[in-house]
């Protein structure tokens, strides 16, 4: 009977007779013998050394000509008669089409970014021109149905007024952004951006990465954004922060026609000028909503968040983790009180950590017994302590805990 080849061959190391029993090891044959013999000749050696520089420079000069290097692979991507430009190079694990570049350059590094870059080029622009999966390609988000039909009414008022669509409620001080310039196409003739550039647009000091700006007023810290307590919520929860008053947020409705209406009854100002003018965009949102079925300062959605809420957090909004309330499993309360973390945390304020790197310690060693309570939580499946630690760090604003924080965070939300 046959026995199938051991997966270490002649080199296999195991003595056990039953595995010997159980499975065929190839003998080395005589050319290989002979192989093995010549490289441990320090005569050998010498000529192999030889031969594999040769090789090597053979192949970098075939790199500097931008020639395709020898592989038993065969591009099924690329017919003959096709361009010559439309190559690849087997160490990239790539097959984009080499852009044109200077004969000079010669590095496989250079190369190889000149074709991400071409790639990437090439992909932004198709993805300008299907927004939606642009915003969710790059914000990482599903934007809530309000957020087009915020768009839809702007678009009506803009064909009324002749202002662009993002500047229909610029005469009260109030700008549309974050991936509202997705729709305005101010993302068309952009650079292409590091990834992260896209999660920082419009994202205010104290915005945690559960909050997404997207209404602004001018020359102020007053910001409205999309809550979301998962990367794929949609319900469509709208909150505000005044970044000049702090890390304090405030849910003011279930879709971004309530963020207008609470910045125009509390932050708009009212003069004799426009105070028509504020009434009329008012009606005009209310009876826009009405024809869409949009209810307005509807609470059931908060509601039923405010049910899922296991604490308060420093930003106030409150923390949503995945809890189950028979087994007490997924949260658990942090090692010490609100009131006490916030006043270890208010020690830390003007202290550079590498100026006052005593005074520094000092106070982590206060910090550590509530950092080392929250990682036994999460050995015990109650991760949401320590993401509500890592939110409380970052509200406070105190910079020189990022490093300290960040640990946490990627924690928190991986698990």
């Amino acid at each position: 009977m046959n026995k199938p080849d051991c997966k270490y061959g002649a080199e296999c190391y195991q003595q056990n007779p039953a595995h010997k029993a159980k499975f065929a090891h190839p003998v080395k044959s005589v050319a290989e013998n002979s192989t093995v013999q010549a490289v441990t000749s320090n005569s050998g050696n010498m000529e192999i050394k030889k031969r594999s520089m040769e090789t090597l420079n053979q192949q970098l000069e075939d790199i500097k000509r931008y020639k395709r290097l020898s592989s038993p692979e065969k591009d099924s991507c690329y017919s003959e008669g096709k361009d010559s430009s439309y190559e690849y190079h087997d160490l990239t694990r790539q097959r984009y089409a080499v852009p044109k570049v200077a004969m000079s350059v010669g590095n496989l590094r250079d190369i190889y970014d000149s074709q991400i870059e071409f790639s990437q080029q090439a992909e932004y622009k198709e993805l300008c021109n299907e927004p939606k999966k642009f915003i969710k390609h790059k914000f990482l988000v599903l934007m809530p149905p309000c957020f087009e039909d915020l768009w839809q009414f702007c678009q009506v008022q803009a064909l009324k007024t002749q202002i662009k669509p993002e500047e229909t409620f610029l005469q009260f001080g109030l700008k549309l952004v974050g991936p509202y310039d997705v729709l305005a196409g101010k993302f068309d003739r952009a650079k292409v951006h590091e990834p992260g550039d896209y999660l920082r647009h419009w994202r205010f000091f104290y915005d945690p990465p559960e909050f997404q700006t997207i209404i602004v007023q001018q020359n102020s810290g007053v910001h409205y954004g999309y809550w979301r307590d998962s990367p794929d919520n949609t319900d469509g929860l709208v909150a505000w922060n005044d970044v000049k008053k702090g890390c304090e947020f405030l849910i003011v409705g279930e879709n971004i026609f309530d963020a207008i209406l609470h910045f125009l009854g509390n932050y708009a100002s009212v003069t004799p000028f426009n105070k028509k003018k504020i009434s009329d965009m008012k009606k005009l949102i209310s009876d826009w909503a009405q024809s869409k079925d949009i209810a307005l300062k509807c609470c059931e959605k908060q509601k039923s968040r405010k049910a899922q809420i296991v604490s308060k957090t420093f930003h106030k909004v409150g923390l949503v983790v995945p809890y189950d309330r028979k087994t007490n499993i997924g949260y658990r309360p942090l090692l010490e009180s609100d009131e006490k973390i916030r006043a270890i945390l208010s020690k830390f304020e003007n202290l550079n950590r590498f100026e006052n790197n005593l005074e520094y310690q000092e106070l982590m060693r206060e910090l550590q017994p509530i950092i080392t309570a929250a990682d036994l939580a999460t050995d015990e499946c109650d991760f949401g302590t320590v993401l509500e630690l890592a939110l409380d760090f970052f509200c406070s604003g105190v910079k020189s805990l990022h490093e300290v924080m960040k640990p946490l965070f990627f924690t928190g939300y991986s698990m």
